[in-house]
């Protein structure tokens, strides 16, 4: 059943929702179902959403749960409606509407438990392992300051065989199984039914009214991606045709670029596993690594080139500019700057037209683009392994992953295409592929402390690739045997749980 995303009729669905939700204003009081964007259009509802219906009504039609409770509980409260009931909020409203279909199709007491902040989420999942209870079905919570030490404690049960979750359905990310497993075990799902999904992917945006100055089509560089001719040397050679900014007065080629996603974008990843599925990292940095590095740094730490801040001198980007990077950019003084996609919620209060595109491949003949999950924000749903309903829990873990691909998609979606002042179809398309290419890391397990460090590894692999790579060899090699060390241990501790 497993579909590929057609990016034209997932745009239909959108516009439609719109209109959609422009009339709703005009009602005093509108229905329950004129309320839900893609039910309040069935004559135009994709043959993918016809599918995840079926696939949902299907798992609902075997059971009838008569009322019994199903407690989803978490520290990210923008996974949870900031109300019972309809808002005007769009990603409020989709939680709600996803919430509302699974208490109308299973028949369950549904409660939010949000504990509004990951180490009250954290402590919360073991204590209630280590009483023995079974007070929560399923949890939300960011892998780094959530996932990690519950899975270090061991109160996470495992979830690739759980007979109901289909992981190779369109709402599981791909790379999971690839990249979060532990000697073929999977103790976190992600995709869509965790609304980070959306929120912790690295993109690159560029600024129209910049390309409009000197003279970049945009309909080009749209062309370049969907031509699978996207690369680094072809966003260089966009960004030529801005002077170099040596007077600091000027238009900056690019706003606080970070290399680490390049590498990814590249293909490459931080994290290797051996044949029993064990995760490790090469003890020397790896060839490939250093090219990368020589191509992208003389680029990104060039300051007639770049405006960025370089943590050996301790600079403030504010400090140093005058402005705040999302200050440059939505002034015009930047092209191309290198956020999460988060970053389009904020940027609906400025008034610029950008462009969304994936990360750049390294070579046309690359298979596909890559767009990697961000260390810091990367979320994840996790089961307790105390939970005595699983075959319910599971059930609906897939059906709310798979309303997640209409409602929290489709509301995300929205707020990424609104965020441009002015709407382009392309975007629709650069979005369909930059989630479709998504990648995870196993390194966000074993790198740094708690989500406000994110290790030394991790660090020495972002200004490698961003601002010196002089003595990234042998920072590297460093740092390599305390990560050998750090799995070690961590393989250890998951062993004897």
């Amino acid at each position: 059943m497993k579909k590929k995303i057609i990016a034209m009729l997932l745009v239909s669905v959108f516009v439609a929702a719109c209109f959609a939700g422009c009339a709703k204003k005009n009602d005093t009081k509108a229905t329950e179902s004129e309320s839900v964007p893609v039910e309040s259009a069935q004559n135009t509802e994709s043959e993918e959403v016809t599918g995840i219906r079926a696939h949902v009504d299907e798992l609902a039609s075997e059971v009838d749960y008569n009322g019994k409770s199903f407690v989803y509980m978490g520290g990210q409260s923008v996974n949870f409606p900031t109300k019972e009931e309809e808002t005007g909020e769009i990603t409020s409203d989709a939680l709600y509407y996803r919430q509302r279909d699974i208490v109308s199709l299973f028949g369950v007491d549904w409660e939010n438990v949000n504990l509004e902040g990951s180490e009250e989420a954290k402590q919360s999942m073991i204590d209630e392992v280590m009483a023995g209870g079974d007070s929560y079905d399923l949890v939300n919570g960011f892998v780094r300051s959530v996932g990690r030490p519950t899975l270090n404690a061991g109160v996470l049960r495992e979830v690739q065989d759980l007979e109901t979750i289909d992981l190779d359905q369109i709402w599981w990310n791909q790379s999971i199984r690839t990249n979060y497993s532990l000697r073929g075990k999977l103790y976190f799902l992600m995709g869509p039914i965790n609304v980070y999904n959306y929120l912790d992917t690295h993109v690159v945006i560029f600024n129209k009214r910049v390309t409009h100055m000197f003279g970049i089509n945009d309909a080009d560089i749209y062309q370049s991606v969907k031509d699978g001719k996207w690369t680094i040397d072809k966003m260089f050679a966009f960004a030529e045709a801005i002077p170099e900014n040596g007077t600091g007065k000027g238009v900056y080629k690019y706003a606080y670029p970070e290399g680490l996603p390049f590498l990814f974008g590249a293909g490459y990843t931080i994290t290797h596993f051996d044949e029993d599925g064990v995760p490790y990292v090469e003890s020397t940095l790896p060839r490939e690594y250093s090219d990368l590095a020589d191509k992208i740094v003389p680029v990104f730490a060039d300051p007639a080139k770049s405006a960025f801040e370089n943590p050996k001198n301790k600079e403030d980007f504010e400090e140093k500019y005058g402005m705040t990077v999302e200050d440059l950019f939505n002034s015009d003084l930047a092209l191309f700057m290198f956020p999460e996609t988060a970053a389009a919620q904020y940027m609906r209060s400025y008034d610029v037209p950008f462009g969304i595109l994936p990360i750049p491949k390294l070579t046309e003949g690359q298979s596909e683009y890559y767009c990697s999950a961000s260390s810091w924000s990367t979320g994840a749903v996790y089961i307790l392994k105390t939970a005595r309903d699983v075959e319910m829990i599971s059930r609906i873990t897939e059906a709310m992953a798979a309303l997640s691909q209409i409602y929290v998609k489709d509301a995300y979606y929205d707020k990424l295409l609104k965020a441009q002042s002015i709407f382009d179809l392309e975007s629709a398309e650069m979005l369909d592929i930059i989630f479709s290419s998504k990648i995870y890391d196993m390194a966000d397990l074993y790198c740094g402390g708690d989500i406000d460090n994110l290790g030394d590894y991790i660090k020495i692999l972002v200004n490698g690739f961003t601002y010196d790579n002089s003595n990234l060899a042998s920072d590297y090699r460093a740092n390599a045997r305390i990560v050998a060390m750090n799995i070690k241990e961590m393989m250890r501790t998951l062993d004897n749980n």
